[in-house]
């Protein structure tokens, strides 16, 4: 009597197979379904083998994959329609990412505004009150920015060739499996929420500064600087959100061109604040002057030695946290 010998599915394209129709389910339910599908994989390229022994295991493979079909349907058909804004992939990950934004930006801007504002004369009631609101906003602005952008990732290449009336699904359009594992989401989306605040906090302060001087609102920062420093430390700002998505979407596959690209970024961010600040040229004159009338222990200098302080060692720790994650996959 004739015995088969089952099937294994060789690592690649069954492998590739599996990843693609389970990357966007729950944690719950992705490791079930690809020990299903690999079973199933094995059971088809099993009976294919039966029906006609001449095939090889790789076309038997191959054929078996072309009858499950395009991956993204077969895993809508596990998942079912999406009914929600963050689906179940992202959903823990999308609670901590708020969480840990929020608990930390917004007593930093809360205290912060209550102290700017009883330095430069507000009263205790409306120092508590503009704080409280500030608070509010950047709550709300947390939550929608940290929503839009997981919201984005849920729904990215999600489109089916046959949504799209393109040629019938084939194996070779299987995605590749990920080189090592892909970049935190979570830190990624922090990093970009952080660099959406500072960019907001530089154009606020310009356009609706809450320090005012006999009813004359005083930005914090020197307005000149809009003619070319300002709008330049945008521009930065970014690049390096830019590059937060090319590394989340590079995975743990950092190189030397990568590491290099990450220093200068973070050099073109750094540099123009850190030179503002030796030069003592960031702050306002008019918030100076009436921040000393306020508080005659108000120092301009102090406050640009710390700012210079604080851009030179986030640069160098940004950079060398780039060179030492090439260094550990050289």
């Amino acid at each position: 009597m004739r015995t088969t010998r089952r099937h294994t599915p060789t690592p690649n394209l069954a492998e590739r197979y599996v990843h693609a129709a389970t990357r966007r389910l729950g944690d719950d339910q992705r490791d079930d379904v690809a020990l299903e599908l690999r079973a199933d994989i094995a059971d088809r390229v099993d009976s294919l083998q039966v029906q006609d022994p001449t095939l090889s295991p790789e076309a038997a493979e191959h054929a078996a994959l072309v009858e499950l079909g395009d991956p993204d349907a077969l895993a809508a058909s596990y998942a079912g329609t999406p009914q929600h804004l963050i689906g179940p992939e992202h959903f823990p990950t999308y609670v901590r990412t708020l969480k840990a934004i929020t608990v930390v930006a917004v007593p930093i801007a809360v205290t912060a505004t209550a102290v700017i504002g009883s330095l430069t004369g507000d009263g205790p009631l409306e120092a508590l009150g503009r704080a409280a609101w500030i608070g509010f906003s950047l709550v709300v602005q947390i939550a929608f920015w940290v929503t839009v952008t997981f919201a984005i990732v849920e729904r990215s290449d999600q489109t089916s060739a046959a949504d799209l009336g393109a040629e019938p699904w084939r194996p070779e359009q299987l995605p590749e499996l990920p080189a090592g594992p892909r970049g935190a989401l979570g830190e990624t989306v922090t990093n970009v929420v952080w660099l959406g605040i500072l960019a907001g906090l530089v154009v606020w302060q310009q356009v609706l500064p809450f320090v005012t001087d006999a009813g004359e609102r005083l930005p914090v920062l020197d307005p000149s600087l809009w003619s070319f420093w300002l709008p330049l430390v945008l521009v930065a700002l970014a690049l390096e959100a830019c590059f937060e998505v090319v590394k989340y979407r590079a995975g743990a596959t950092w190189t030397t061109p990568f590491a290099v690209v990450n220093t200068v970024t973070a050099a073109i961010l750094a540099a123009p604040v850190a030179w503002l600040a030796y030069e003592e040229r960031l702050l306002n004159p008019a918030f100076i002057a009436h921040a000393q009338s306020q508080w005659a222990e108000f120092d301009p200098g102090v406050t640009h030695t710390i700012v210079l302080v604080a851009a030179v060692v986030i640069w160098a720790w940004d950079s060398l946290e780039g060179w030492r994650r090439t260094r550990l996959l050289d």
